[in-house]
């Protein structure tokens, strides 16, 4: 596959202990699209009074996100942060890989894969001892998706699929995490090539075969 977007560099995340233990729900979201560009997202939930400090600690964790909203309910915030990248393959950042294997690389396979991989850092830098008492009540939700079917197989430790998406439940009582995760997607374009092909092949045999029986010779 050929790509001729210029390389992308990001400082994503270190998440900050801060973030998740001052929410009541963090999500972090990563959709990943056929040709390689997607969607990164930040939600951090919270009460109306912890709005300041979930919204400084999100932004801590997105810098470079150029999309930020509210929704806002009763007695409740969702701070949520978008980035668009052109292409999640192109990334810089040590820790994040996306390989698309595609017909240039397998020309005989009926499919395109997907390899996802990322490291997520916790950090605890101005938490004190008593915030981090509760740190394994407080959960970073990560979501992947990926085009085509996400292979079970292939997730790293603690993921599982949910609706077609693969999810983990990251906890303050680790520094760091790396996820893993494989989707295939048919290639179906390929395969009506090769349907058309074989047809063509099955419907000059036939033709030929009809000829020879009609042009033998009949015997008296």
């Amino acid at each position: 596959m050929m790509r001729n977007n210029p390389p992308i560099t990001i400082l994503l995340a270190a998440v900050p202990y801060l973030l998740l233990s001052t929410s009541q729900s963090v999500t972090f979201t990563t959709i990943v699209e056929r040709d390689g560009s997607g969607l990164r997202q930040f939600v951090a939930s919270c009460l109306e009074d912890r709005e300041g400090d979930v919204t400084k600690r999100i932004r801590e964790a997105s810098p470079h996100y150029d999309v930020e909203h509210r929704q806002i309910g009763p007695g409740q915030t969702a701070i949520i942060r978008n980035w668009r990248p052109t292409g999640l393959d192109k990334l810089t950042e040590k820790g994040v890989s996306l390989q698309i294997t595609d017909i240039a690389q397998q020309p005989l396979s009926l499919f395109t894969y997907y390899d996802w991989s990322e490291q997520i850092e916790i950090y605890r830098e101005t938490a004190t001892e008593v915030e981090t008492e509760g740190e394994k009540k407080a959960v970073l939700r990560y979501i992947l998706q990926m085009p085509g079917t996400i292979l079970p197989q292939t997730l790293s430790a603690g993921g599982q699929i949910e609706n077609g998406r693969a999810v983990w439940e990251l906890t303050g009582d680790e520094e760091q995490y790396t996820l893993k995760a494989q989707a295939r997607k048919v290639r179906w374009g390929y395969l009506l090539i090769l349907i058309y092909v074989l047809g063509f092949i099955i419907f000059q045999l036939v033709s030929y075969t009809e000829r020879r029986i009609k042009n033998r010779p009949r015997r008296i």
